[in-house]
């Protein structure tokens, strides 16, 4: 015989697994309903943009690839190469000793191998850390030449928008994949090097 208790919970069970359909179709419906809305959104955009005039730049490029660009880099360069010889310099330091170390560690006393083998961490250290200055020192250099020409940039850019009546300008790097018509960077130095100071 079935209990008054045992008759309880068989109903409310039936009745909580009715509010667990109910609340699963609820959400089947209310997903549904999402997705078409989205996608409407996405195909309403989509054709939007179709008759956007939609291009993209590569602000670096257009900068380092100006006349005026090329020589601010080149001057870098003079710079950059003396660093760079510094660096070669204390590489190959640091391998002599360490091939010092490899060849004649046998034969070393314990505390002259210590010794070299301390150099030779120093010599490491030193060479992270002026390689991490150089690769600083570029970027900051890098960043300086963009600065510097952001005028020159940025009346091109104003140009070519005002002539082609372009609606949307976007970053290249900004960008995953395009049809390579889009890029208007080779325009944008063009403009750049018949602009005066």
């Amino acid at each position: 015989m079935i209990s008054p208790v045992m008759m309880c919970n068989r109903s409310s069970s039936r009745w909580g697994n009715h509010s667990k359909n109910e609340h699963r179709l609820k959400r089947f419906i209310v997903k549904k309903f999402l997705v078409v809305f989205f996608g409407l959104m996405m195909a309403q955009s989509l054709l939007a943009a179709e008759s956007a005039n939609i291009v993209t730049v590569d602000v670096l490029r257009a900068v380092m690839s100006t006349e005026e660009g090329k020589i601010k880099v080149e001057k870098l360069k003079g710079e950059f190469e003396k660093e760079k010889a510094g660096l070669e310099a204390l590489n190959m330091k640091g391998k002599n000793l360490q091939e010092r170390i490899q060849k004649d560690g046998a034969v070393m006393s314990a505390e002259e191998r210590h010794k070299m083998e301390k150099e030779l961490m120093e010599i490491a250290q030193e060479l992270k850390f002026k390689e991490q200055q150089l690769k600083q020192s570029g970027q900051a250099d890098q960043r300086q030449v963009v600065e510097s020409m952001l005028p020159k940039f940025q009346q091109a850019m104003k140009d070519i928008i005002a002539e082609q009546k372009i609606d949307m300008v976007l970053r290249r790097e900004a960008v995953l994949d395009m049809n390579p018509k889009l890029d208007i960077t080779d325009l944008v130095v063009e403009k750049m090097n018949n602009i005066k100071n």
